[in-house]
């Protein structure tokens, strides 16, 4: 499962958040026992107006992207799922359509890969 969105004041939209509150509900969600999306694999692909440089330690918005999802990684972790390294586009607001093609590119590339890369903390550097 991927979770498409641009970040929202450094979060996701709020119907996002509904649906997640809806739908991730304990019993199916998760329980005791595991819940129904136990085991699958859960990622996320994030447009962010701000540039990378911003998203680092002591950039403009203090965090990286990284940091900022890490509710989405502690969520993954309750209902049991593999969360994976999320991919990211920023500067959205300035790319040239050359730019957001090859985004795209790279986007189809890592819905496509045999096998997408499992979060970890030491694989959060950014591009």
């Amino acid at each position: 499962m991927i979770g498409s969105f641009s970040s929202f004041w450094y979060s996701s939209p709020p119907l996002l958040k509904k649906w997640l509150d809806d739908v991730l509900t304990y019993g199916w969600g998760y329980t005791s026992k595991g819940g129904k999306l136990r085991g699958k694999e859960l990622g996320l692909a994030i447009s962010i107006g701000g540039t990378v440089i911003d998203y680092q330690p002591g950039g403009g918005d203090l965090y990286t992207i990284h940091e900022l999802l890490s509710p989405f990684h502690a969520m993954s972790n309750l209902i049991e799922t593999d969360f994976l390294k999320p991919f990211t586009i920023f500067d959205t607001d300035d790319k040239s359509k050359e730019e957001l093609i090859s985004s795209s590119r790279q986007y189809a590339e890592y819905l496509l890969a045999d096998e997408i890369i499992r979060f970890q903390a030491d694989n959060v550097l950014q591009k």
